[in-house]
């Protein structure tokens, strides 16, 4: 049975909803992946595809999500309705009932449906095929790809209506000749008869002009989209090293401002398609009106504004690629402010960010600041070039002797057609110059991206190896035979290889440790094995395949876990379905259930961006439960266990690697080869518990095999312990780890905030924008100002409505020989109004760019200043969208608003006066008119301003999501979640597409109602006109003339009008972060009298109370101690416990409580009374994660130029970085902004320690800043700061307890409290005549949980320290 149309729209309908499951769910939450109920699954997209049941009940859902509007616009409607548009206006019509008039906010719940042939899988899709079979993709690629492939029809539409409007706007000056004449020769009839015909012709007019604009809209609208997601398609398909070679402010900058600027240039580019045709009627009605080829003067005189159109843009071309440079830099550095703005603060080095960021703006500003003056000049000539050519024209038509005299009705509609030919021609060829070279511009910059090259990691010799026999094939699942890798593409014969011919043999169910120092290479022997490098050399063999031909699955923990805005559990199933068993199994045994026992909503609580309200432990063991839950063939861990505390790492190695994946994953699938594990770590008490070890140093493999064979080799790593290790190799490695101390019973709150959702929705920050943000927008104007710019205004409409009087009154003054006399009038009215215009446009300029460079720098004022709370509840892709799209928009667009309105409305109203001074009945049609346009504005304000408002929210999610892709690409990869988030981010697009589609509609709906009452009250004047002003023909011919062009801009001046406001949200956004409340002040004048700060390193708790937000838990209870200058203080305690919040605390980057006596010393001064600026650039700090910024490396050390070169050098000797920064071709000045290809994340830290051996600060911090490093690494910086800084007082938090054991205190934290703080050797033994541990305490605890020759280590340790300090 044959299907109708409509059912085929319904069935498609139905088969592309199918495809977007999580669509609704995303709509509510805007989440990464929809919350998964225990009894739901997580639907594959082949299961998607598949069944028809979900197609049914995804129908059905989206039918229950669109309640309010059941139905996509126009679905049931006839043609009629949707050539007048009523289906538009019929939907803002219910909008205004049933939402608006109840005082609600308009929603996306009350959005209609997306029609299928708005939805834009298919196009996304297509395009995406077309894009690979490309090799090379160029501007040209793109033009075809957008305009004419997948949106050929609304390209074919879209054009076909402008060229009806162009034939119609020459139709009505080749008419208007026609009523002036028959009007002055007296012939009513024909004047009658030919005024129908021009209202026939306005009509076609209207219609057609809005019926393109609306399809250029959709067409723009699409078009961005696509090319949003084909930048997104190639940016998740890049490996790491591919996507490091990408410029990240320029992709933040193209997708977040470029694009969104292709939104006003398409609609631009489309009526400039039509010159030719506006351009060939003009000269046939100029050639009939004049008898010959004179006529054609006119428009050879008009098009002298070409050249000059063509100079101008030629050098904006150039100016703007300088300013999109400036526009990347400056976001590339503000992305890096906002993500590492919490060590910035720690640092002090906000200034030092402020510095570079308003410099780079700086120039950015003056680029945008000179495009604009020169486009100003464009507009002068263009807005005017009716009026100045229609002079020289006449000029030379009457001092040429081409004419025996002037007719009125030749002047008159002469006048009118050249007013249609500077919009047709020159005002929308100017626009279409603009628009093709921002095109071009945006395009090139696109395709530099879509050409990026993914280098694939490549074999770049011809070393073959022999065969092996079935047997070998079958044991050895992974094998390296002299296997190289390098961390460049086109590798040279300069080029050194990072790993250096290792040869290993891998086989089923093997665990494998891979150790070595800082740099040797650990970390890059992981990511050869997920093929992450560009280049190798040698043999690299998966069950005997090639890397490319891999069929091993791979769970993978990276040193900095990747974690996203979403819940707990989400973050764990990472797109996998749910799997109540397996879920539990995992989560228990990467110790996460007694984590969930104490958040309010269990695995559902949602965690910031990055994982900011969680642990570093915490965050590891997210990464491993996520690793586990995949179930993969291939375990590769990159050191996860340093990041968590001895006993839980214990269990962690125990119970995680050695029982779950070796034992439990084999019974879920029996039939499977054994899984192999592999783990990089410096925590070589569990080296020694794996079946085999690999020792690397300098990238080179000294040895391999099982301890007894590499044991010789292990004092490369770390002698001492070396010879601890072998001591008590004997001893049994079954000991009963899991035996549950009371240590492990008790419970601690975990520094989560205990609501659901931690992230604010953006909607929920948005406000109201009412009068007081245009009172703030317009004082940072200067009023006199202001008011010369209206007050030019009205000159220049004054002089022209002066000039058309004159034209309309010609005739009389030739016949009083004032001849000359009206052409000089003529001349300096023209002079004149071209005069006030270029002053209006430089004032506007010049106030509206200052305006916003001011903006911007209280933006960044203000985020450097913010508490640090504000940036955990809000993502920084919000934040940054502010300084991209919102600034953008303001930059390139406020000023073209501001000038349309004033000059639109300008000459609307001026036209009003001048007609009822003309025909005095026409007040009766302008109180019709205005009361009217009034109502349909106050109509439409609202319903346009808030929808735009939610288009511009939902820009937000897509950038989000871009930037959560950029952090987490490895993972992606690896989970093979690839078409998972790319259908994510398509569901995110059709949501944006749904919501600007339904505000373009509703504009297309208000600028065609206006026009509509314009079109009505222009028909009815033209015939009072024609029946009460037919004896006066100057009065008729300047009525008629006034009358065919006085609506012409309404609609677009109130449409621009509704713009400023949408304009105003954007504004008040940026509004919003300037008046985010300050954390403390940065100085205070007790800074001033303490230049010594701190004469001393003391430091004293005193009964301190902190939480992180208000209404969150208290994570400090009345903590209480005392630190004495110099001493080296170590910090331990369980994950959650509150150790790092006393740095936070100390560092006042939270608050403490106002309790009675509670308070912070340092060198006997409350913390309170100081400025934030003077204390945190007092304390020196090296963080868990290294912080490094796009830059040099000497600015990275000394970003305020406060030391020589000499100085830096010799910190880099200490902290043993000079000989290899020496190699750099350009020493200290060299770029690091590749900087994973240049250090590794220990030297990365040895950068850290350099920095704190600059400044020498009395008190250092460590924040497990040694976690995940060797040992001899983590003993070198110890022995460094303790032989360099002697008199500093060092505090180290610290999982790894034999780097505290010789220090002279320890502070043990549980539950926000101290609970120990005594002498290691205090806290371990009952006397010194004590051999080994023998006291019960908490510390002694977690030392023994160790293990016992670690204990005992730990203990010895202890123990010289603290008869050395007897003697």
């Amino acid at each position: 049975m044959s299907l109708t149309k409509q059912e085929k729209l319904d069935t498609k309908r139905i088969r592309i909803s199918a495809k977007k499951i999580p669509y609704a769910t995303f709509l509510k939450n805007n989440k990464f992946t929809c919350l998964i109920n225990e009894n739901q699954n997580f639907p594959s997209q082949e299961s998607l595809d598949k069944s028809k049941n979900n197609c049914v009940s995804t129908d059905i859902k989206q039918k229950k999500d669109h309640k309010f509007y059941s139905n996509y616009l126009g679905q049931n409607n006839r043609w009629i309705s949707k050539l007048f548009f009523l289906h538009y206006t019929s939907y803002a019509l219910l909008l205004k009932s049933e939402v608006l008039n109840k005082r609600l906010k308009i929603t996306d719940k009350h959005l209609p449906k997306l029609s299928p042939e708005d939805d834009l899988f298919e196009q996304v899709q297509n395009s995406q095929n077309r894009i690979q079979k490309l090799n090379l993709i160029s501007f040209s690629t793109l033009v075809k790809l957008i305009f004419f492939n997948e949106l050929k029809w609304i390209t074919g539409k879209c054009i076909v209506a402008y060229v009806i409007e162009s034939i119609s706007k020459n139709g009505i000056s080749f008419i208007m000749s026609f009523v002036i004449v028959s009007v002055s020769q007296h012939d009513y009839d024909n004047a009658h008869y030919y005024g129908m015909i021009l209202v026939i012709l306005n009509l076609i007019c209207l219609l057609s002009r809005h019926h393109a604009a609306n399809y250029s809209v959709i067409f723009s609208t699409k078009a961005r989209l696509s090319l949003i997601n084909l930048v997104y398609i190639k940016l998740i398909g890049l490996n790491s090293y591919s996507f490091k070679k990408a410029n990240i402010g320029k992709i933040l900058n193209i997708v977040s401002g470029d694009i969104n600027t292709l939104e006003q240039m398409f609609s631009m580019i489309f009526p400039s398609s039509v010159v030719i045709i506006s351009m060939f009627f003009a000269c046939f009605i100029l050639w009939n009106r004049f008898d010959g080829i004179i006529g054609l003067l006119a428009v050879l005189l008009l098009f002298l504004a070409y050249p000059i159109q063509i100079i101008i843009q030629s050098f904006n071309q150039e100016t703007l690629k300088k300013a999109k440079l400036n526009q990347d830099s400056r976001l590339r550095i503000t992305n890096q402010f906002i993500e590492g703005i919490r060590l910035i603060k720690m640092q002090a080095w906000e200034k030092a960010f402020q510095k570079m960021i308003f410099g780079i703006r700086q120039l950015e500003y003056f680029n945008l600041l000179i495009i604009l003056i020169r486009t100003a000049v464009d507009r002068l000539f263009s807005q005017t070039s009716h009026i100045w050519t229609s002079l020289l024209f006449f000029i030379l038509l009457y001092y040429g002797d081409f004419r025996n005299g002037m007719r009125m009705a030749e002047m008159i509609s002469t006048l009118q057609l050249l007013n249609v030919l500077r919009v047709s021609c020159i005002y929308m060829v100017s626009n279409g110059i603009q628009a093709f070279i921002q095109i071009k511009v945006t395009f090139e910059r696109i395709s530099n991206i879509l050409n990026l090259q993914n280098f694939d990691m490549h074999k770049i010799d011809d070393y073959q190896f022999e065969k092996q026999n079935n047997n070998e094939k079958e044991h050895n699942r992974i094998q390296l035979i002299n296997f190289s890798a390098y961390w460049t593409h086109q590798v040279s014969d300069y080029d050194k290889a990072i790993l250096k011919d290792l040869n290993l043999n891998i086989k089923e169910g093997e665990l494998w440790a891979i150790i070595g120092r800082v740099g040797c290479g650990k970390s890059t022997l992981l990511h050869s094995l997920l093929c992450e490098i560009p280049a190798y050399k040698g043999i690299m063999l998966f069950d005997g395949q090639k890397p490319q031909q891999n069929k091993l699955t791979i769970g993978y923990v990276e040193q900095e876990p990747f974690l996203f805005p979403d819940t707990i559990r989400n973050n764990i199933l990472f797109g996998k379905t749910y799997d109540k068993t397996l879920y539990q199994k995992v989560t228990q045994v990467a110790q996460l259930e007694s984590d969930f026992e104490l958040m309010k909503f269990k695995d559902q609580t949602e965690i910031g961006e990055r994982g900011i309200t969680l642990s570093g432990g915490q965050k590891a063991r997210i990464s491993l439960a996520r690793a586990l839950y995949q179930i993969p063939d291939l375990y590769l861990f990159d050191d996860p266990l340093s990041a968590v505390d001895a006993s839980v790492a214990q269990n962690i190695f125990t119970i995680a690697i050695k029982q779950f994946i070796f034992e439990y994953q084999m019974t879920i699938n029996p039939n499977k080869p054994k899984p192999i594990v592999i783990l990089a770590t410096h925590q070589i008490q569990y080296a020694i518990k794996c079946d085999k070890i690999a020792i690397l140093s300098n990238g080179e493999l000294i040895a391999k095999g099982s301890y007894e064979q590499i044991k010789f080799h292990l004092e490369m790593i770390n002698n001492d312990l070396a010879q601890q290790l072998d001591k008590t190799q004997d001893e049994t490695t079954n000991q009963n780890i899991l035996e549950k101390q009371p240590i492990n019973k008790k419970k601690e709150e975990i520094n989560l905030i205990q609501t659901r959702n931690l992230t604010v929705l953006e909607s929920d920050t948005q406000q109201i924008i009412d009068l007081s943000v245009y009172f703030r927008y317009f004082k940072n104007w200067k009023g006199q100002a202001f008011i010369f710019v209206l007050v030019l205004e009205i000159i220049y409409e004054i002089c022209k409505i002066f000039y058309q009087r004159i034209i309309s009154q010609f005739e009389t003054y030739e016949k009083n020989g004032q001849t000359n006399f009206i052409f000089l009038m003529l001349s300096c009215l023209v002079i004149g109004l071209m005069v006030c215009s270029f002053i209006k446009y430089i004032i506007s300029i010049k106030q509206v760019q200052s305006t916003t460079q001011t903006i911007h720098n209280q933006m960044i004022n203000s985020i450097s200043q913010a508490p640090i709370s504000y940036f955990d509840i809000n993502p920084s892709g919000r934040i940054i969208n502010r300084f991209s799209n919102d600034l953008s928009l303001c930059d390139n667009s406020t000023n073209l608003v501001c000038l349309d309105i004033l000059e639109m409305i300008g000459n609307f109203f001026i036209a009003l006066i001048t007609l009822a001074f003309l025909q005095p009945y026409f007040i009766f049609v302008i109180f019709f008119i205005i009361a009217l346009n009034l109502y349909q504005y106050n109509f439409y304000n609202q319903i346009v301003s808030q929808l735009k408002e939610n288009e511009l929210i939902q820009r937000s999610p897509l950038f989000d999501f871009i930037k959560k892709t950029l952090g987490g690409s490895i993972q992606i990869k690896v989970y093979k979640q690839q078409n998972q988030f790319k259908k994510q981010f398509l569901d995110l697009s059709n949501i944006y597409n749904l919501n600007a589609l339904t505000y373009f509609y509703q504009t297309r709906s208000f600028c065609f109602n206006i026009d509509f009452i314009g079109f009505i009250a222009s028909s009815i004047s033209l015939f009072i006109f024609l029946n009460m002003n037919y004896e006066d023909v100057a009065v008729f011919s300047q009525g008629v003339l006034l009358l065919t062009t006085y609506n012409d801009g309404l609609s677009l001046g109130l449409k621009q009008l509704i713009n400023f406001a949408t304009q105003m949200s954007s504004y008040n956004r940026m509004f919003q972060i300037i008046d985010v409340e300050s954390e403390a002040p940065q100085v205070k004048e007790e800074d001033s009298k303490l230049s010594n700060f701190p004469e001393s390193g003391n430091i004293k708790f005193d009964n301190v109370y902190m939480r992180y937000r208000q209404n969150s838990d208290l994570v400090l209870k009345g903590l209480t101690f005392e630190i004495k200058s110099g001493q080296k203080i170590g910090c331990v305690g369980r994950t959650g416990a509150g150790k790092s919040s006393i740095l936070q605390a100390i560092f006042r980057m939270n608050e403490i409580e106002d309790q009675q006596g509670s308070k912070i010393e340092i060198s006997g001064i409350n913390i309170k009374l100081l400025g934030l600026q003077k204390l945190r650039s007092s304390i020196g700090i090296i963080p868990q994660s290294p912080f490094l910024f796009n830059g040099s490396l000497r600015s990275n050390l000394d970003p305020f130029d406060q030391y020589d070169d000499q100085a830096i050098q010799q910190a880099l000797q200490v902290s043993g970085l000079y000989e290899y920064t020496k190699s750099f071709s350009n020493g200290l000045l060299t770029d690091i902004s590749d900087i994973n290809s240049l250090f590794s994340v220990g030297q990365k830290q040895l950068i850290c320690l350099a920095r704190i051996l600059l400044y020498k600060k009395k008190i250092i911090v460590l924040d497990e800043a040694t976690a995940n490093l060797d040992m001899k690494t983590d003993d070198f910086i110890q022995n460094t700061l303790k032989q360099q800084l002697k008199d500093c007082t060092l505090i180290t938090i610290a999982h790894r307890l034999n780097t505290i054991a010789d220090y002279d205190k320890v502070l043990v934290i549980e539950n926000g409290n101290v609970i120990e703080f005594d002498e290691p050797f205090n806290l371990l033994a009952q006397s010194l005549n004590s051999i080994n541990i023998d006291k019960q305490t908490y510390f002694s605890k977690l030392v023994l949980n160790t293990g016992q020759s670690n204990s005992q280590a730990i203990f010895d340790i202890a123990k010289n320290k603290s008869t050395r300090r007897q003697h």
